[in-house]
């Protein structure tokens, strides 16, 4: 892939925290508009910690939600099609097994979606048919990683999709292993060049918090948190 299409050596994440912060910048670019406040993960309205997500029935206590709007409601009011695909969404108890044994698959901090009701599909209900991905039903724009490849082998792909691995093939240390993530990217996309979506399609690769295994120097620091803090 490094040798065919292009790399972004010189990008560095925006903020330097967990992946509950990364994932809230993906889609709506600021983790302000937090409650309830608390001085762990809630910081004058302000997510700073993982905390699961309020509208997801496989949170654990404490959980936060957001106000305020996101990409999906951007979509949403163009009539532009759009779906996340997560593993395990459909099961929160499956897992694999993972570089020091098994791993949970679906993780509701990694889903940021779940914190906006707007968004969210609290009982991670299933589409209501095939044709439905990527529209507005029962599943409100989330599925189980499955339902992707279901809407590709039907010709329903929505305009925009987000695909979320499952956790041991996140490349996350203590989870997972760089390798592990590879075959997750190599497979998916290896897939997606043999299907008729392909000469349209843009894939953009990104990591949910602070560089990941990718970092290659350190990041010059422009605002220090802890400062912003006191």
């Amino acid at each position: 892939y490094a040798q065919n299409f292009a790399m972004s050596d010189n990008f560095h994440s925006t903020v330097i925290g967990e992946s509950t912060q990364g994932a809230l910048n993906l889609i709506s670019g600021n983790t302000s508009g937090a409650y309830p406040n608390n001085s762990s993960y809630v910081v004058e309205g302000t997510l700073i910690d993982d905390i699961d997500p309020t509208y997801d029935q496989c949170s654990s206590t404490p959980t936060a939600a957001l106000n305020g709007i996101n990409i999906g409601n951007l979509l949403n009011s163009k009539g532009i099609t759009w779906g996340w695909f997560q593993a395990g969404f459909g099961n929160c108890n499956e897992s694999h097994e993972g570089p020091y044994g098994p791993v949970v698959d679906y993780v509701p901090h990694h889903n940021a979606f779940q914190y906006y009701e707007s968004t969210s599909n609290p009982q991670r209900l299933p589409p209501s048919s095939i044709k439905m991905i990527g529209k507005t039903d029962q599943a409100n724009h989330l599925y189980d990683l499955s339902y992707f490849w279901k809407a590709l082998d039907q010709g329903v792909l929505p305009s925009v999709s987000f695909l979320k691995a499952a956790q041991y093939q996140t490349s996350h240390p203590e989870y997972s292993t760089p390798l592990l993530e590879q075959v997750f990217l190599a497979s998916t996309i290896n897939k997606l060049q043999t299907s008729p979506y392909w000469k349209d399609m843009a894939i953009i690769i990104a990591y949910d918090d602070s560089g990941g295994w990718y970092e290659h120097e350190p990041v010059i620091l422009i605002n220090d948190s802890q400062l912003a803090v006191r």
